[in-house]
Protein backbone atom coordinates (compact mmCIF):
# COMPACT_ATOMS: atom_id res chain seq x y z
CA UNK A 1 0.00 0.00 0.00
CA UNK A 2 1.42 3.24 -1.02
CA UNK A 3 5.06 2.77 -3.08
CA UNK A 4 4.07 4.94 -5.89
CA UNK A 5 3.28 8.57 -4.52
CA UNK A 6 2.06 9.51 -8.06
CA UNK A 7 -0.58 6.68 -8.04
CA UNK A 8 -2.11 8.29 -4.78
CA UNK A 9 -1.88 11.97 -6.60
CA UNK A 10 -4.27 11.79 -9.19
CA UNK A 11 -4.51 15.23 -10.36
CA UNK A 12 -6.02 16.96 -13.37
CA UNK A 13 -3.59 19.08 -15.44
CA UNK A 14 -4.84 22.21 -16.91
CA UNK A 15 -2.31 24.78 -18.84
CA UNK A 16 -4.65 27.89 -17.72
CA UNK A 17 -5.10 29.37 -14.62
CA UNK A 18 -2.31 27.50 -12.82
CA UNK A 19 -1.57 28.35 -9.45
CA UNK A 20 0.26 31.22 -10.39
CA UNK A 21 -2.28 33.56 -12.15
CA UNK A 22 -5.37 32.17 -10.00
CA UNK A 23 -3.14 33.48 -6.99
CA UNK A 24 -2.19 37.02 -8.28
CA UNK A 25 -6.00 37.02 -9.44
CA UNK A 26 -7.16 36.56 -6.00
CA UNK A 27 -4.62 38.85 -4.13
CA UNK A 28 -4.92 41.11 -6.56
CA UNK A 29 -9.32 41.39 -6.33
CA UNK A 30 -8.77 41.27 -2.26
CA UNK A 31 -6.32 43.46 -1.42
CA UNK A 32 -8.86 46.78 -2.35
CA UNK A 33 -11.61 45.14 0.43
CA UNK A 34 -8.68 44.79 3.36
CA UNK A 35 -10.44 47.46 5.70
CA UNK A 36 -13.26 48.17 3.56
CA UNK A 37 -16.80 46.22 4.39
CA UNK A 38 -18.12 47.24 1.15
CA UNK A 39 -16.36 47.43 -2.59
CA UNK A 40 -19.47 48.16 -4.48
CA UNK A 41 -23.09 49.28 -3.61
CA UNK A 42 -25.29 46.69 -2.19
CA UNK A 43 -22.16 44.61 -1.28
CA UNK A 44 -20.00 43.09 1.30
CA UNK A 45 -16.76 41.16 1.62
CA UNK A 46 -15.44 39.13 3.96
CA UNK A 47 -12.22 37.27 3.39
CA UNK A 48 -10.88 35.18 5.74
CA UNK A 49 -8.02 32.00 5.42
CA UNK A 50 -5.38 30.57 7.18
CA UNK A 51 -1.64 29.55 6.84
CA UNK A 52 -0.45 25.92 7.93
CA UNK A 53 3.34 24.44 7.83
CA UNK A 54 3.09 20.92 9.13
CA UNK A 55 6.43 19.01 9.06
CA UNK A 56 5.63 15.26 9.80
CA UNK A 57 8.71 12.07 10.52
CA UNK A 58 7.17 8.89 9.90
CA UNK A 59 8.64 5.38 10.67
CA UNK A 60 7.26 2.93 8.33
CA UNK A 61 7.09 -0.89 9.39
CA UNK A 62 10.40 -2.40 8.70
CA UNK A 63 8.94 -5.58 6.91
CA UNK A 64 6.65 -3.30 4.40
CA UNK A 65 9.72 -0.80 3.84
CA UNK A 66 11.39 -4.01 2.25
CA UNK A 67 8.45 -5.42 0.77
CA UNK A 68 8.05 -1.77 -0.83
CA UNK A 69 11.75 -1.08 -1.50
CA UNK A 70 11.48 2.15 0.59
CA UNK A 71 13.79 3.39 3.12
CA UNK A 72 11.66 2.75 6.86
CA UNK A 73 12.14 6.26 7.80
CA UNK A 74 10.18 9.81 5.95
CA UNK A 75 10.04 13.21 6.15
CA UNK A 76 7.58 15.07 5.05
CA UNK A 77 6.65 18.94 5.23
CA UNK A 78 3.47 20.34 4.18
CA UNK A 79 2.86 24.42 3.84
CA UNK A 80 -1.03 25.03 3.11
CA UNK A 81 -2.29 28.99 2.13
CA UNK A 82 -6.25 28.47 2.31
CA UNK A 83 -8.14 31.69 0.89
CA UNK A 84 -11.46 32.13 1.99
CA UNK A 85 -13.76 34.78 0.49
CA UNK A 86 -16.86 35.45 0.68
CA UNK A 87 -19.16 38.25 -1.25
CA UNK A 88 -22.73 39.49 0.36
CA UNK A 89 -24.85 40.97 -2.43
CA UNK A 90 -27.38 42.13 -0.41
CA UNK A 91 -29.21 40.20 2.52
CA UNK A 92 -30.01 37.33 0.67
CA UNK A 93 -27.32 36.44 -1.66
CA UNK A 94 -23.75 35.33 -0.77
CA UNK A 95 -20.96 33.85 -3.32
CA UNK A 96 -18.36 31.78 -1.58
CA UNK A 97 -14.83 30.58 -2.76
CA UNK A 98 -11.90 28.46 -1.07
CA UNK A 99 -8.98 28.75 -3.05
CA UNK A 100 -6.12 25.91 -1.72
CA UNK A 101 -2.34 25.94 -2.66
CA UNK A 102 -0.08 22.87 -1.06
CA UNK A 103 3.54 22.49 -1.07
CA UNK A 104 4.94 19.67 0.03
CA UNK A 105 8.15 18.17 0.35
CA UNK A 106 9.35 14.55 0.83
CA UNK A 107 12.26 12.62 1.31
CA UNK A 108 10.73 9.77 -0.63
CA UNK A 109 8.77 8.71 -3.20
CA UNK A 110 6.28 7.35 -0.38
CA UNK A 111 3.45 8.72 1.70
CA UNK A 112 0.57 7.77 4.20
CA UNK A 113 -0.74 10.43 5.67
CA UNK A 114 -0.73 13.69 3.86
CA UNK A 115 -0.98 12.46 0.42
CA UNK A 116 -4.60 12.36 -1.48
CA UNK A 117 -6.57 10.98 -4.23
CA UNK A 118 -8.55 14.02 -6.50
CA UNK A 119 -11.84 13.87 -5.04
CA UNK A 120 -14.96 12.13 -5.63
CA UNK A 121 -18.36 14.22 -6.18
CA UNK A 122 -17.09 16.96 -8.67
CA UNK A 123 -17.92 17.59 -12.35
CA UNK A 124 -14.57 18.64 -13.18
CA UNK A 125 -10.80 18.87 -11.60
CA UNK A 126 -10.07 22.07 -10.80
CA UNK A 127 -6.67 21.77 -9.63
CA UNK A 128 -3.23 22.17 -11.07
CA UNK A 129 0.18 20.79 -10.55
CA UNK A 130 3.13 23.24 -11.63
CA UNK A 131 5.23 21.85 -9.77
CA UNK A 132 6.24 17.96 -9.54
CA UNK A 133 10.06 17.20 -8.61
CA UNK A 134 11.25 13.77 -7.11
CA UNK A 135 11.03 15.72 -3.94
CA UNK A 136 8.58 17.96 -3.95
CA UNK A 137 5.32 18.99 -5.74
CA UNK A 138 3.12 22.80 -5.82
CA UNK A 139 0.04 22.41 -6.19
CA UNK A 140 -3.82 24.05 -6.39
CA UNK A 141 -7.02 24.08 -6.32
CA UNK A 142 -10.32 25.18 -5.99
CA UNK A 143 -12.20 23.40 -3.05
CA UNK A 144 -15.52 25.42 -2.58
CA UNK A 145 -17.54 27.76 -5.73
CA UNK A 146 -20.74 28.27 -5.23
CA UNK A 147 -24.02 30.56 -5.14
CA UNK A 148 -26.24 30.96 -2.61
CA UNK A 149 -30.07 32.49 -2.15
CA UNK A 150 -32.46 32.79 0.64
CA UNK A 151 -35.95 32.82 -0.33
CA UNK A 152 -38.70 32.42 2.30
CA UNK A 153 -39.02 29.37 1.93
CA UNK A 154 -35.83 28.17 1.83
CA UNK A 155 -32.25 28.03 0.56
CA UNK A 156 -30.72 27.62 -2.94
CA UNK A 157 -27.07 26.69 -3.18
CA UNK A 158 -25.39 26.04 -6.68
CA UNK A 159 -21.70 25.06 -7.31
CA UNK A 160 -18.77 23.05 -5.48
CA UNK A 161 -19.82 23.58 -1.53
CA UNK A 162 -20.06 21.41 1.58
CA UNK A 163 -23.26 19.26 2.14
CA UNK A 164 -23.09 18.53 5.45
CA UNK A 165 -25.16 15.31 6.41
CA UNK A 166 -25.15 13.27 9.83
CA UNK A 167 -24.56 13.81 13.57
CA UNK A 168 -21.37 11.31 14.14
CA UNK A 169 -18.29 12.93 15.61
CA UNK A 170 -15.68 10.36 14.09
CA UNK A 171 -17.35 8.50 11.10
CA UNK A 172 -20.16 9.67 8.77
CA UNK A 173 -22.14 6.83 6.93
CA UNK A 174 -24.63 9.24 6.03
CA UNK A 175 -22.39 12.37 4.93
CA UNK A 176 -22.56 10.65 1.42
CA UNK A 177 -21.50 13.75 -0.49
CA UNK A 178 -18.09 14.59 1.52
CA UNK A 179 -16.53 12.18 3.17
CA UNK A 180 -12.81 11.92 5.29
CA UNK A 181 -10.97 9.60 6.49
CA UNK A 182 -10.59 9.95 10.25
CA UNK A 183 -6.77 8.51 10.05
CA UNK A 184 -6.06 11.52 7.84
CA UNK A 185 -4.49 13.97 10.22
CA UNK A 186 -3.93 15.88 7.31
CA UNK A 187 -6.91 16.89 6.35
CA UNK A 188 -9.43 19.65 7.77
CA UNK A 189 -12.13 20.30 5.11
CA UNK A 190 -13.81 18.00 3.34
CA UNK A 191 -14.07 18.36 -0.42
CA UNK A 192 -16.43 19.97 -1.90
CA UNK A 193 -19.29 18.39 -4.09
CA UNK A 194 -20.69 19.75 -7.34
CA UNK A 195 -24.28 20.09 -6.79
CA UNK A 196 -27.63 21.88 -6.76
CA UNK A 197 -28.65 21.97 -3.34
CA UNK A 198 -32.40 23.15 -2.20
CA UNK A 199 -33.93 23.57 1.23
CA UNK A 200 -36.87 23.67 2.12
CA UNK A 201 -38.01 25.40 5.39
CA UNK A 202 -41.31 23.68 6.89
CA UNK A 203 -41.36 24.33 10.60
CA UNK A 204 -39.12 26.16 12.96
CA UNK A 205 -36.85 22.65 13.22
CA UNK A 206 -38.28 21.02 10.04
CA UNK A 207 -36.71 20.94 7.27
CA UNK A 208 -36.28 18.90 3.47
CA UNK A 209 -33.17 19.36 1.85
CA UNK A 210 -32.71 17.64 -1.91
CA UNK A 211 -29.30 17.23 -3.84
CA UNK A 212 -28.60 16.57 -7.03
CA UNK A 213 -24.59 16.31 -8.06
CA UNK A 214 -22.77 15.23 -11.07
CA UNK A 215 -19.62 13.86 -11.62
CA UNK A 216 -16.57 13.00 -13.75
CA UNK A 217 -18.03 15.81 -16.76
CA UNK A 218 -21.61 14.85 -16.25
CA UNK A 219 -21.39 11.00 -16.99
CA UNK A 220 -22.74 10.19 -14.32
CA UNK A 221 -25.04 11.49 -11.32
CA UNK A 222 -26.10 11.40 -7.45
CA UNK A 223 -29.06 12.26 -5.66
CA UNK A 224 -30.61 12.21 -2.69
CA UNK A 225 -33.29 13.92 -0.53
CA UNK A 226 -33.03 14.17 3.67
CA UNK A 227 -36.04 15.26 5.60
CA UNK A 228 -34.91 16.57 9.33
CA UNK A 229 -37.33 16.94 11.99
CA UNK A 230 -36.98 17.48 15.90
CA UNK A 231 -39.22 15.42 18.16
CA UNK A 232 -39.04 15.24 22.01
CA UNK A 233 -36.13 17.22 22.37
CA UNK A 234 -34.42 14.64 19.33
CA UNK A 235 -33.68 15.28 16.12
CA UNK A 236 -34.64 13.16 13.63
CA UNK A 237 -33.41 12.66 10.23
CA UNK A 238 -33.78 10.07 7.05
CA UNK A 239 -32.79 10.01 3.71
CA UNK A 240 -33.20 8.36 0.41
CA UNK A 241 -31.37 8.55 -3.24
CA UNK A 242 -28.76 6.74 -5.74
CA UNK A 243 -25.05 7.35 -4.86
CA UNK A 244 -22.75 5.53 -7.55
CA UNK A 245 -25.33 3.92 -9.52
CA UNK A 246 -26.84 2.16 -6.14
CA UNK A 247 -30.09 2.81 -4.26
CA UNK A 248 -29.52 4.16 -0.73
CA UNK A 249 -31.51 4.78 2.82
CA UNK A 250 -31.04 5.82 6.14
CA UNK A 251 -30.93 7.90 9.15
CA UNK A 252 -29.60 9.41 11.76
CA UNK A 253 -30.39 11.30 15.64
CA UNK A 254 -28.95 13.36 17.71
CA UNK A 255 -30.30 14.13 21.46
CA UNK A 256 -29.57 13.96 24.99
CA UNK A 257 -29.77 10.97 27.86
CA UNK A 258 -29.17 13.61 31.06
CA UNK A 259 -26.58 15.46 30.65
CA UNK A 260 -24.72 13.17 27.91
CA UNK A 261 -25.03 13.83 24.26
CA UNK A 262 -26.15 10.89 22.35
CA UNK A 263 -26.04 10.22 18.24
CA UNK A 264 -26.59 7.34 15.68
CA UNK A 265 -26.20 7.24 11.61
CA UNK A 266 -27.26 4.38 9.03
CA UNK A 267 -27.13 3.84 5.71
CA UNK A 268 -28.33 0.90 3.59
CA UNK A 269 -27.16 0.40 0.05
CA UNK A 270 -26.43 -2.56 -2.44
CA UNK A 271 -22.80 -3.74 -3.02
CA UNK A 272 -22.12 -4.12 -6.79
CA UNK A 273 -19.00 -6.44 -6.46
CA UNK A 274 -21.80 -8.56 -4.70
CA UNK A 275 -24.82 -10.36 -6.89
CA UNK A 276 -28.51 -8.99 -4.77
CA UNK A 277 -26.19 -8.04 -1.77
CA UNK A 278 -26.79 -5.12 0.59
CA UNK A 279 -24.96 -4.06 3.35
CA UNK A 280 -25.35 -1.29 6.27
CA UNK A 281 -22.87 1.38 7.88
CA UNK A 282 -23.61 2.34 11.34
CA UNK A 283 -22.14 4.44 14.31
CA UNK A 284 -23.43 4.94 17.76
CA UNK A 285 -21.57 7.45 19.56
CA UNK A 286 -21.99 9.54 23.70
CA UNK A 287 -19.93 12.20 24.52
CA UNK A 288 -19.84 13.74 27.96
CA UNK A 289 -18.49 16.85 29.39
CA UNK A 290 -17.43 15.72 32.86
CA UNK A 291 -15.52 19.33 33.82
CA UNK A 292 -15.11 22.79 32.62
CA UNK A 293 -11.82 21.44 31.41
CA UNK A 294 -12.56 17.25 30.21
CA UNK A 295 -14.28 16.34 27.97
CA UNK A 296 -14.84 12.62 26.17
CA UNK A 297 -16.60 10.70 24.20
CA UNK A 298 -17.11 7.02 22.00
CA UNK A 299 -18.10 5.91 18.72
CA UNK A 300 -18.56 2.88 17.29
CA UNK A 301 -18.68 1.84 13.39
CA UNK A 302 -20.00 -1.27 12.34
CA UNK A 303 -19.04 -1.22 8.38
CA UNK A 304 -21.34 -3.93 6.55
CA UNK A 305 -19.47 -2.86 2.98
CA UNK A 306 -15.87 -4.65 5.09
CA UNK A 307 -14.66 -7.77 5.17
CA UNK A 308 -13.16 -10.28 7.87
CA UNK A 309 -10.50 -11.49 5.43
CA UNK A 310 -7.65 -9.82 4.77
CA UNK A 311 -6.65 -10.82 2.09
CA UNK A 312 -9.69 -9.05 0.48
CA UNK A 313 -8.85 -5.67 1.75
CA UNK A 314 -9.87 -3.12 -0.36
CA UNK A 315 -7.05 -0.75 -0.08
CA UNK A 316 -7.85 0.23 -3.46
CA UNK A 317 -10.86 1.87 -2.40
CA UNK A 318 -9.38 3.43 0.52
CA UNK A 319 -6.93 5.15 -1.66
CA UNK A 320 -9.27 6.08 -4.61
CA UNK A 321 -12.01 7.81 -1.75
CA UNK A 322 -14.70 5.39 -2.70
CA UNK A 323 -14.61 3.84 1.12
CA UNK A 324 -12.76 5.09 4.57
CA UNK A 325 -12.62 1.33 6.39
CA UNK A 326 -12.20 -2.21 4.59
CA UNK A 327 -13.03 -3.95 7.75
CA UNK A 328 -16.06 -4.51 10.28
CA UNK A 329 -16.16 -3.03 13.58
CA UNK A 330 -14.58 0.00 15.19
CA UNK A 331 -14.36 1.77 18.51
CA UNK A 332 -12.82 5.27 18.67
CA UNK A 333 -12.15 6.85 22.13
CA UNK A 334 -11.13 10.35 22.34
CA UNK A 335 -10.72 12.80 25.62
CA UNK A 336 -9.73 16.13 25.55
CA UNK A 337 -8.27 18.20 28.83
CA UNK A 338 -7.85 22.22 28.80
CA UNK A 339 -4.67 22.30 31.39
CA UNK A 340 -4.52 25.86 31.04
CA UNK A 341 -6.49 28.29 29.36
CA UNK A 342 -3.62 28.34 26.46
CA UNK A 343 -2.99 24.33 26.79
CA UNK A 344 -4.81 21.64 25.21
CA UNK A 345 -4.45 18.37 25.58
CA UNK A 346 -6.16 15.59 23.23
CA UNK A 347 -5.95 11.74 23.44
CA UNK A 348 -7.56 9.60 20.63
CA UNK A 349 -7.52 5.81 19.62
CA UNK A 350 -9.59 3.82 16.90
CA UNK A 351 -9.21 0.12 17.29
CA UNK A 352 -10.16 -2.63 14.13
CA UNK A 353 -12.18 -5.35 16.39
CA UNK A 354 -12.19 -7.05 13.15
CA UNK A 355 -8.15 -7.65 12.80
CA UNK A 356 -7.29 -6.32 16.33
CA UNK A 357 -5.18 -3.19 14.51
CA UNK A 358 -5.60 0.37 15.43
CA UNK A 359 -3.75 3.00 16.48
CA UNK A 360 -3.04 6.07 19.59
CA UNK A 361 -3.05 9.80 18.52
CA UNK A 362 -1.70 12.23 20.88
CA UNK A 363 -1.86 16.26 20.51
CA UNK A 364 -0.55 19.09 23.00
CA UNK A 365 -2.48 22.10 21.83
CA UNK A 366 -1.07 25.82 22.48
CA UNK A 367 -3.23 28.65 21.86
CA UNK A 368 -0.24 30.93 20.79
CA UNK A 369 -3.04 34.06 20.05
CA UNK A 370 -6.33 34.90 19.23
CA UNK A 371 -5.50 33.61 15.67
CA UNK A 372 -2.71 31.14 15.69
CA UNK A 373 -2.03 27.99 17.37
CA UNK A 374 1.35 25.49 17.70
CA UNK A 375 0.24 21.86 17.94
CA UNK A 376 2.43 18.91 18.77
CA UNK A 377 1.50 15.58 18.36
CA UNK A 378 2.53 11.75 17.40
CA UNK A 379 0.65 8.75 16.08
CA UNK A 380 1.30 5.45 17.12
CA UNK A 381 0.09 2.23 14.69
CA UNK A 382 -0.09 -1.08 15.87
CA UNK A 383 -1.32 -4.42 14.43
CA UNK A 384 -0.01 -7.83 13.08
CA UNK A 385 1.20 -8.23 10.23
CA UNK A 386 -1.44 -7.17 6.95
CA UNK A 387 -3.88 -5.89 9.34
CA UNK A 388 -5.38 -2.97 8.27
CA UNK A 389 -3.61 -0.22 10.30
CA UNK A 390 0.09 -2.18 10.00
CA UNK A 391 0.61 -0.44 6.74
CA UNK A 392 0.06 2.93 8.32
CA UNK A 393 3.52 4.44 9.86
CA UNK A 394 4.52 5.75 12.98
CA UNK A 395 3.96 9.23 12.90
CA UNK A 396 5.34 12.62 14.78
CA UNK A 397 4.55 15.92 13.43
CA UNK A 398 4.12 19.43 14.21
CA UNK A 399 1.16 21.78 13.25
CA UNK A 400 1.59 25.31 13.08
CA UNK A 401 -1.76 27.48 12.00
CA UNK A 402 -2.81 31.17 11.64
CA UNK A 403 -5.96 32.50 10.93
CA UNK A 404 -6.83 35.81 9.51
Amino acid sequence: MGNDRKSRRKTERRPVLSLFTATSFLVLVSIPAFGQSSILPGTDLNFQGYVMEMPVYENIHPTLAELTGVSPSEFSNLIRLRLRPTLHIGDNTKIGLAYEVDGLYYSQNVSFGLASTAPLRQVVGLRWQPVDTKHATVSDYIDRLYIDHEFSFGTLVIGRQRISWGTGRVWNPTDIFNPINPADFGKIEKDGADAVSMKFFLGQLTDLQIVYNSEYHFQSSNYAARFRTNILGYDFAVLGGSLDREPIAGGDFAGNVWTAGIRGEALVSRDPAKSGGYYVRWILGMDYQFTDRLYGLFEYYHNGQGTLDRSKYDFAGVLEGRILNVAKDYLALSGSYQATSLITVTLASISNFSDGSGYLAGTINYSASDNASIALGSLYTFGKTLTEYWYYPQAYYLKLETYF
